[in-house]
């Protein structure tokens, strides 16, 4: 996930512009009919509570991370999801190596 500027997650909590662990998930559901029916795209980044301190969100006592539910913001343009390529992996969009 990444933020070119600083976003508000929400009161008080100001996300700084960088790069953040991130998932994008949709989950399939089978019908009886046979049929195959996808749910919205959701987004989901994972903050650690070091970072969420340091953004102005108070924090408990034995919270190590807290998974924040993002959809909204990506939808409005203001983070943008960056799927992670493994080492060796070609993007989607690449068309391969060149000849």
């Amino acid at each position: 996930m990444e933020a070119v500027k600083a976003v508000e997650l929400y009161k008080g909590v100001v996300l700084p512009p960088g790069s953040y662990p991130g998932t994008k998930t949709r989950t399939r559901i089978s019908s009886m009919d046979g049929g195959v029916v996808w749910t919205p795209t959701r987004y989901r980044i994972e903050l650690k509570a070091g970072q969420l301190a340091n953004m102005g969100a108070a924090t408990q006592i034995n919270l190590s991370s807290e998974e924040i539910d993002v959809t909204a913001f990506v939808r409005q343009g203001q983070l943008r999801f960056r799927p992670r390529l493994t080492q060796g992996s070609v993007p989607r969009w690449h068309g391969g190596p060149r000849r």
